[in-house]
């Protein structure tokens, strides 16, 4: 049924239940499991350079998601499944997402939906319907 399955995490406030239902789904159906994790960029303070500050502030973020995609990998090691994982700071978390899933041929992609604050969750909408409407694949939503 389903060969190559990904699990994409796309909000900062998230739990572990979309990952389990990867882990699990990948356990039974035999398939390759990934882990994607996509926040926004924070844009630099000057439009047209980077300052030191702008340049901690992004090793900030890069190290915080290498942490927690390397929690994954060691959750899903302990269950005997080695999954691939991949993070992105971008300026469009749903084209990151479409592209990822169309350059690797993914047949489900898991999506999270936590419990979100109002204008969280209509801009979380927003990039939830895009990958909806343009990724040519299954997609599960896991609702908080």
């Amino acid at each position: 049924m389903f060969k190559n399955i990904a699990v994409a995490i796309i909000t900062p406030t998230h739990t572990k239940k979309s990952f389990e239902m990867g882990l699990g789904l990948a356990k039974k159906l035999d398939a390759d499991l990934s882990v994607i994790e996509c926040v926004y960029k924070i844009p630099p303070k000057f439009y047209f350079f980077e300052t030191k500050s702008d340049k901690k502030i992004t090793d900030k973020q890069i190290t915080t998601i290498k942490e927690e995609l390397k929690k994954w990998k060691e959750l899903a090691l302990k269950e005997g499944l080695k999954i691939n994982t991949k993070f992105a700071l971008t300026d469009s978390i749903a084209h990151w997402v479409i592209d990822y899933v169309k350059e690797h041929k993914i047949d489900l992609l898991i999506v999270d939906y936590p419990k979100l604050s109002m204008i969280e969750a209509n801009h979380h909408d927003d990039i939830i319907n895009q990958i909806h409407h343009k990724t040519h694949c299954h997609v599960l939503t896991m609702k908080h």
